[in-house]
């Protein structure tokens, strides 16, 4: 064989070898050391309908173990927020010091308002904390293998402004049947 035939047999060996080790390896490696990440949970609450009318309520941010880590200013194992109005919140910043994955739990604590039905979901927050300083949260509507964006929305039933209908029904039937009456005793008197 020719000199030529063998780095020829050995590039189209070893090459796909060397492609297959260098895409398969991490580009960046950090295995000595550990950058730390901070990530929020963001909540979205929409309110379809009268936004005045809905809100007023409690969302809860509760780990699935103890240990994990929280926003500075939780308490009692738990993050909560009041929601005012429609708009996007946060549960807070939380400091992760070390490559992990994390469970929350995300619910609500709902009070009654006439007229609102509120989105009672519960959510599953997994939390990704890598040692390169980057994180990422992927949320799942309890029940769901499905990946899912943290919402709430509240459903407002139109207000009519007419609180009387009813009153004003047995109004129009009166007067009706009195008209009704008078007619009826014209015409006996007139057929007398």
């Amino acid at each position: 064989m020719k000199a030529i035939d063998i780095e020829r047999i050995l590039a189209v060996l070893v090459l796909p070898v060397l492609i297959f080790a260098r895409v398969a390896a991490p580009l960046e490696v950090h295995a000595n050391e550990n950058i730390p990440v901070t990530i929020e949970i963001p909540l979205t609450y929409i309110v379809n309908g009268n936004e005045d009318t809905a809100g007023g309520d409690r969302f809860v941010l509760t780990p699935d173990d103890p240990a994990a880590p929280m926003p500075e200013d939780a308490s009692g194992g738990r993050k909560t927020i009041d929601i005012e109005g429609e708009g996007s919140y946060s549960f807070g910043t939380i400091y992760y010091d070390r490559p992990e994955i994390w469970w929350y739990t995300i619910t609500r604590e709902l009070t009654e308002k006439k007229g609102v039905t509120k989105d009672n979901s519960v959510y599953k927050a997994k939390v990704i904390a890598l040692n390169d300083g980057h994180g990422y949260v992927l949320v799942y509507k309890d029940g769901s293998d499905d990946k899912s964006e943290l919402v709430y929305t509240d459903r407002v039933a139109p207000e009519t402004g007419d609180t009387n209908t009813l009153a004003y029904a047995a109004t129009a039937f009166a007067a009706a049947s009195a008209l009704m009456l008078m007619m009826l005793f014209r015409s006996r008197k007139r057929s007398r």
